[in-house]
Order: C-alpha cells, then sequence, then structure tokens
C-alpha cells in the first residue's frame, strides 16, 4: 500500500469590506474612558510602596507595559493595534511635561492616559488604540 499524504485543509477568506469598527457592532470601537480606568487601577497598586531606583526603573517600566497592555487585550479590541509607552521617573521636586503627536483616524483611533505618583517616583502612562482594517 502506498502511503498518502493529508493535505492541510485550506481557508480562503473574503474581504469583508467594514472599513470602521462601528460595523462590527456595538462596543467595538476603542472606549478610551474604561480603559484608562484600568490603566489608573493597574498603576496606581503597582506604585504603592515602591521607591524610585535607577537600575531598577527600566525593568518596572516593562513590566507595567505590558500588565497594561494584557488587560486592555484582554478587554476586547480585536481589530485595534495597541501601543503602550509607559514612563517611570525620580520625582527631586522638578517639573515635567510629557507630550505626543500622533497622526490618525479620529473616527476611530483613541487614547487613554493616566498618572500616579508617590513620594519618590512618578509613573505616567500612555496607551494608543489604532484601529486596522
Amino acid at each position: 500500500m502506498e502511503d498518502f499524504e493529508v493535505a492541510e485543509k485550506q481557508f480562503l477568506y473574503e474581504n469583508t469590506y467594514i472599513t470602521s469598527p462601528e460595523g462590527y457592532g456595538e462596543g467595538q470601537k476603542f472606549q478610551g474612558g474604561y480603559v484608562t480606568k484600568e490603566v489608573k487601577n493597574i498603576i496606581t497598586e503597582r506604585m504603592q510602596g515602591v521607591s524610585y531606583d535607577p537600575a531598577r526603573a527600566s525593568q518596572l517600566g516593562k513590566e507595567l507595559s505590558d500588565k497594561i497592555k494584557e488587560t486592555v487585550k484582554s478587554m476586547g479590541y480585536p481589530r485595534y493595534k495597541l501601543v503602550v509607552q509607559v514612563t517611570v521617573g525620580e520625582k527631586a521636586g522638578q517639573c515635567m511635561r510629557l507630550a505626543s503627536r500622533c497622526l490618525w483616524d479620529t473616527a476611530s483611533d483613541c487614547c487613554a492616559s493616566a498618572y500616579c505618583e508617590n513620594e519618590s517616583l512618578f509613573c505616567v502612562a500612555m496607551v494608543y488604540g489604532l484601529y486596522y482594517e
């Protein structure tokens, strides 16, 4: 008997021609307000009792960024690319201003930001939700 190879079943996807999040149903648009609340909870919880250490600050920023991205993904935005930026710095009496500029579609893209500080450090987290077709 000859050995026959089993061919993998290939799927062919067709275009949906849905070019906005509203086409996928209610609640599919990036909800900046809800995301801001979740991000604020995450960074407030993580910053409690933490003091600034320059060697540990970058690792803390990466951990927060990963946790925030995981949480926002679980909120159910499958058609959005998420960009998370976390800044952790020492609070030493200085003035700090963070700004960002983006080119996006105001009808479907959105952002959320949250700020937290304690006695020795500050943390600013920004989440950008960019709809991709």
